[in-house]
């Protein structure tokens, strides 16, 4: 099959299925991927720290995941009804996530977050919606405001991130900075009446939430009467196997789970008070009922993936293995950058570091961005050059196939990926 980019865009315009494109002198067509490294078309292979944007966190091909897929294959594909390997699924996420008294199946980790929101709207008879800049909820409407502003802060006016988002949603949507509980205190005392829910990433993109934050907005929602809602499409499973949630300590009323919940198959879920969750049930209330479908919710091939992939976790402590891995990652990314006298933090959990140029606190979406920018993207282009796949200027995913020896011959790499950057002058005293 023709794989060169020209065919690749005459088919599929920008030649990417999203955001996501490397430059034409980097881009690369997938082949196939075996634990921590995966393989062109032209033969070129990658130590891979994007794993599909964080659902492989067993590696490629995990034999136990290929193994629960090919039998269930075997037994059929998709049913539109209940089946045992949703049904196990939904029982093995009640006894992990501490919010999880009830649970549904949806399509990606978006879905999840705008049925989140929808029942919360639901359940309080409310409209309004608190998020916090720069935190990314998917690609719905609702989701898509304060991602990437432009221009002075003006809180709380949303700013849409895409055309297209009509401006009685944008009208419903309440934008503050994360890590700042005084603003969010000022806006819920505003506005509390009138909001439905606040929807964090308790560890927003790569940035760690302050202590009490998380705390701070729990409070904050059961004064005004809100649903604390945490997006843990990254986060579920990964930081600890119960969640930013039992990391912290702090359970919310609905929390959106995606990536290693379908062990690299399209699969999330909603998950939290059945009391809020109930309301989709074909039998709730005919003026509180919530619509919640899909043809494929609950597949039967992705959850049998999912749970296969839980249940490793869990054996291998995989949160635990994460820790460690991402850890060795994180600290050789400093000590080259010592070497090399560059000004280099890394930021996020060792599940998913994130290094940036620049000194200083980096506590939420504006500091973020006056960080070096252009220097983390070329560093993380540098990366893919040799041989390292990364999303650039973007978080690192670990899995439990990185092995420390994988990690020593990253590290190798990223001293020429960083000796680049400062080579090409982009790094700032």
């Amino acid at each position: 099959m023709m794989t060169g980019l020209d065919y690749v865009d005459s088919l599929i315009p920008g030649a990417c299925f999203g955001t996501f494109k490397l430059p034409d002198d980097l881009a690369f067509v997938a082949a196939k991927g075996e634990g921590a490294t995966i393989w062109s078309t032209d033969g070129r292979a990658f130590l891979d720290y994007v794993l599909a944007s964080g659902p492989m966190v067993l590696g490629h091909a995990h034999p136990r995941v290929v193994e629960a897929v090919r039998e269930q294959a075997a037994r059929g594909t998709s049913f539109y009804t209940m089946n045992e390997p949703a049904i196990e699924l939904a029982a093995e996420v009640h006894r992990l996530i501490p919010c999880a008294k009830a649970v549904k199946f949806v399509g990606d980790g978006a879905e999840a977050t705008f049925y989140c929101l929808r029942l919360a709207r639901a359940f309080t008879g409310r409209e309004k919606i608190l998020k916090f800049e720069g935190a990314y909820h998917g690609h719905h409407d609702y989701a898509l405001h304060g991602l990437k502003p432009s221009g002075a802060a003006d809180y709380p006016a949303a700013q849409p991130d895409s055309a297209g988002i009509p401006n009685a949603v944008t009208g419903t949507v309440l934008v503050a900075p994360f890590n700042n509980l005084e603003i969010a205190r000022q806006l819920v005392a505003e506005h509390g009446s009138e909001l439905a829910a606040v929807i964090v990433e308790p560890i927003q993109r790569a940035l760690l939430p302050r202590p009490g934050f998380l705390e701070g907005l729990r409070k904050l929602c059961d004064e005004c009467g809100a649903l604390l809602v945490f997006d843990e499409v990254v986060t579920g499973f990964r930081v600890a196997l119960g969640g930013a949630q039992q990391l912290y300590g702090v359970t919310p009323d609905l929390c959106s789970l995606g990536k290693i919940i379908g062990g690299g198959l399209p699969l999330a879920a909603v998950a939290g008070r059945r009391d809020v969750i109930e309301l989709s049930s074909p039998d709730a209330p005919a003026d509180r009922a919530v619509y919640l479908s899909g043809t494929l919710n609950g597949n039967p091939l992705a959850a049998a993936a999912g749970l296969a992939t839980l249940r490793v976790l869990s054996e291998l402590d995989g949160p635990g293995r994460l820790d460690h891995i991402g850890t060795l990652l994180a600290d050789g990314f400093r000590d080259t950058a010592n070497r090399l006298s560059i000004p280099l933090q890394v930021i996020g959990p060792p599940a998913f570091p994130e290094p940036i140029f620049g000194v200083g606190e980096v506590r939420d979406y504006r500091s973020y961005s006056a960080t070096n920018r252009r220097a983390a993207q070329q560093f993380g282009l540098e990366l893919v050059r040799r041989g390292v796949f990364v999303h650039p200027a973007a978080k690192m995913y670990v899995s439990t196939a990185h092995t420390e020896g994988l990690i020593d011959q990253t590290l190798e790499i990223a001293y020429d990926a960083m000796t680049a950057v400062r080579d090409q002058g982009l790094i700032q005293d």
